[in-house]
């Protein structure tokens, strides 16, 4: 890992905001340079236009930049609006505006649930063609896995949301992607729904995966994929051995930077 990749990894892995004071402290520790090397390194990335200020509720803090597209998956690629893509872009292009609660996407779990969305729907085919799939994203925050399970085929999908500021950020990147009749953005927790769904994503931390495991499992259909991510790796043997235990198989699971995530598909007990 490179000096740069070091730094930026610091970022991903953060579980709050950093100011630049905070990080410039993190790089030195994690780097064993001066204060004033780490600066310049900092300086230099932000020059480069991978990491950028954001200024928010009177503090800047250090986000990555979202200037040009990103290729999450082999199928997904994030893009800020108003970007004229290349000509060798391909795939799914999901347009996405950088916001205040959950920045561009770019975040470990939101990737990983990508890549477990792009195993079913693309590499695998797991929803049979010809029928009407519905699906539902749990805590959506800014929208992506929903807007990436419709643009990837789906009829429907209800996304879920309680906090204002990220159901106001949802509601626009649903618009910029064209999606405001598949998409159902709604200010409720989620609630059981008897064999509705064909797929759920669930990006969400572990407790909370707990005390819904049994509601995502009765609302999903036979052979209908839960996708979920949030989970650090030494609780990935929990929630397994759960969702094992009511009905769930495991298809995939994958760790990415200190995050875990999983595809499972609901068998009859």
């Amino acid at each position: 890992m490179t000096p740069s990749d070091a730094v930026l990894d610091i970022l991903v892995q953060s579980d709050t905001k950093l100011c630049a004071r905070d990080y410039i402290k993190k790089i030195k520790e994690r780097l064993t340079i001066s204060t004033r090397s780490a600066k310049k390194i900092l300086q230099t990335l932000i020059d480069d236009q991978q990491l950028c200020y954001h200024y928010l509720y009177g503090t800047t803090y250090i986000e990555k930049s979202f200037l040009r597209p990103v290729k999450v998956s082999q199928h997904f690629t994030l893009k800020p609006p108003g970007f004229s893509s290349p000509s060798d872009l391909s795939g799914v292009q999901i347009i996405l505006e950088q916001g205040i609660s959950f920045g561009s996407g770019q975040h470990p779990t939101t990737q990983l649930c990508l890549q477990g969305i792009d195993f079913c729907l693309f590499e695998n085919q797991l929803l049979k063609r010809g029928q009407i799939h519905m699906g539902a994203d749990i805590g959506t925050g800014s929208g992506v896995l929903a807007l990436a399970m419709c643009l990837a085929g789906l009829l429907k999908c209800n996304a879920h949301e309680i906090d204002p500021v990220s159901i106001n950020e949802a509601k626009k990147n649903i618009k910029l992607n064209h999606l405001e009749n598949q998409i159902h953005l709604t200010n409720a927790l989620f609630k059981e729904d008897k064999d509705t769904f064909s797929i759920i994503c669930a990006n969400l931390r572990w407790p909370t995966l707990k005390s819904i495991s049994s509601s995502i499992y009765n609302s999903l259909k036979q052979d209908g994929i839960a996708i979920l991510s949030g989970v650090r790796p030494w609780e990935k043997e929990d929630l397994i051995a759960l969702f094992t235990h009511i009905g769930f198989v495991l298809l995939w699971q994958k760790d990415e930077k200190g995050w875990s995530a999983f595809v499972l598909v609901k068998k009859l007990c």
